[in-house]
């Protein structure tokens, strides 16, 4: 420990027990810590303020304590309930995607025996329905997998 430590801690520097040494060592270091490093400094007056404590802890009973335990229970219990109902609205939202997929597949599928049975005859007509149907399907997957990648 050097000289200004000592004097810091309540210590004398030196080999003396003068204590106007003692008073100028505690200055300059605290005037070298105020210069190098004042948010420790800051930190230094912080605690040494605070050690007396906060007056409100020595009026604290323990029908105060038992009333923040009964708080704290209650504001985990209500925590429980929401993530338990954020996660039931997450698989209900998860199922609706998945519905809404299933019908977006039947109905395309639908739409591709109709325009087969009806223009079977006409080849020159359905390829280029076939095309454009093609086209739609890419589309809609290339946008769901965008759509899915950017939500993970």
């Amino acid at each position: 420990m050097t000289e200004g430590e000592g004097a810091l801690m309540g210590g004398t520097p030196g080999q003396g027990g003068d204590p106007a040494p003692a008073d100028e060592s505690v200055q300059s270091a605290v005037r070298k810590l105020a210069d190098k490093k004042p948010e420790t400094l800051v930190e230094f007056m912080k605690m040494e303020m605070s050690a007396g404590g906060n007056p409100l802890h020595r009026k604290m009973t323990s029908e105060h304590i038992s009333q923040v335990l009964d708080l704290a229970a209650k504001h985990d219990e209500r925590e429980y309930d929401l993530q338990k109902s954020s996660q039931e609205h997450e698989l209900s939202e998860g199922r609706s995607n998945r519905l809404f997929c299933f019908l977006a597949f039947v109905v395309l599928v639908a739409l591709v025996l109709v325009v087969l049975i009806l223009f079977k005859e006409k080849p020159e007509t359905l390829i280029p329905i076939l095309s454009g149907l093609g086209g739609l399907v890419s589309g809609f997957l290339g946008g769901y997998g965008l759509g899915a990648k950017k939500r993970s």
